[in-house]
């Protein structure tokens, strides 16, 4: 069996293992600071796979090969912009190891040295490799649709001349891998939580979430009189139907069995059958209202600097995850909103501003989710995170699905990994 890829006469071609490993692999694990072709990558996830891509953000990875793969359902991206020059290929427990990056020129055309690790003494190899990879993969950062844009704005101007790295460090930050001249370097307390931040909606949440929506749709599970709410918010509804009918207690998903896609797509399926079949959907008659006054109330940002105190509040209550704090507040819901106001001084003006910041503001997303739940100028009491991504969620689910505590426990009982 040839073991040694070359790109050579013999038409040795590192694509040839590579596409042999990934088709039945049910994980694969891909580093590679050059990276420009989304085909194997997109073949793979179509059969099944769930792939994990660590990049580097460079004047030589193609910001248009990064859209291809970022947004598909199984496809997880991290990345660096300097100091990483690892290229390993993961399939399940077999490895390719050598020179070739994730492009053409690496699985194609150039002269390159990748051996395949599949042999019996080769396991203990494999194993080094792999943690290898994990060690690298848990020092990336999360390539979220805001970094992915400035990445691409600043590969764009690299045309006009100036220094690649400086220029696309200027654009998105440094992100560097842990060696013994930069482990020193510590990142802020900030710094790890923005990152456990973006971890948590881009590749925990809305993963799961998109898979939901797709499974949903591909068999055409959908409710007739929710079907003018969107996709979003009618998964949305569907999470919430198997929370209060199946996840019911905080056993019944918090010792839930973690499941692969190949494990989720037949319990979906059969929970979709159920969903769109019973007439016990849990969506409450309001639902709709409550929905229509959100987008009215927070449909700008001079809206929300100019509807009233009474009309914000209506905004705040249309929110489950806002609601789920009844059972902190003496006196239930008529003592919600006076709770709220008080605990924030009745500074409606603060309010509005925290809020018109989170939904509005400039720069990345998970910076301004940071901000309102931790910044003492923006930080809003009795206004957590459940609250503020089903609030950004409702307004642009293609960012951000509707998310709250209900949605995130149903997430757990069907098999994702992601916090309830």
């Amino acid at each position: 069996m040839v073991r040694i890829f070359t790109n050579g006469p013999r038409k040795d071609y590192v694509i040839n293992p590579f596409n042999e490993l990934a088709d039945g692999a049910s994980q694969i694990y891909l580093a590679a600071p050059y990276f420009t072709k989304a085909e194997p990558i997109l073949d793979a996830v179509k059969k099944g796979s769930q792939v994990q891509l660590l990049i580097g953000l460079n004047e030589s990875t193609s910001p248009q090969a990064l859209a291809q793969v970022s947004e598909k359902p199984g496809v997880s991206v991290r990345y660096f912009t300097d100091r990483f020059h690892a290229k390993i290929f993961i399939f399940d427990d077999v490895a390719i190891l050598g020179s070739s990056n994730l492009t053409d020129g690496g699985l194609f055309s150039n002269r390159e040295a990748s051996i395949r690790l599949d042999q019996d003494n080769d396991r203990d190899a494999v194993e080094e490799i792999i943690a290898l990879f994990v060690e690298l993969w848990e020092a990336g950062k999360v390539l979220t649709p805001q970094i992915l844009s400035d990445f691409a704005a600043a590969h764009k101007r690299l045309q006009q001349g100036p220094n690649p790295e400086t220029e696309i460090e200027k654009a998105i930050g440094k992100a560097v891998p842990p060696n013994i001249q930069v482990d020193s370097h510590k990142a802020s307390k900030e710094q790890i939580f923005l990152e456990g931040l973006r971890r948590q909606v881009y590749q925990e949440y809305r993963p799961a979430f998109t898979e939901v929506t797709n499974v949903l749709e591909a068999a055409g599970y959908r409710r007739k009189e929710l079907a003018e709410l969107g996709p979003a918010s009618e998964t949305n509804r569907f999470l919430n139907w198997v929370r209060l009918t199946y996840a019911i207690g905080d056993d019944s998903w918090n010792t839930s069995p973690y499941r692969n896609e190949a494990e989720r797509r037949p319990l979906l399926e059969k929970l979709g059958n159920e969903w769109v079949s019973t007439d016990d959907d849990k969506v409450t008659e309001d639902f709709a209202i409550r929905l229509e006054n959100l987008h009215k109330v927070f449909a700008s940002v001079e809206g929300i600097h100019s509807v009233s105190k009474e009309v914000l509040s209506v905004g705040l209550m249309a929110l489950h995850a806002f609601n789920e704090q009844l059972r902190f507040v003496k006196g239930g819901e008529k003592n919600l909103i006076p709770e709220f106001w008080a605990r924030n001084n009745n500074d409606v003006e603060r309010v509005r501003q925290t809020l018109a910041y989170l939904i509005y503001g400039g720069g990345e997303f998970i910076q301004r989710l940071h901000d309102v739940l931790y910044s003492p100028y923006r930080k809003l009491s009795n206004f957590g995170l459940f609250c503020a991504l089903e609030l950004y969620g409702s307004l642009k689910p293609e960012e951000c699905p509707p998310l709250n505590g209900r949605i995130a426990k149903a997430l757990r009982y069907i098999g994702f990994d992601v916090r309830g």
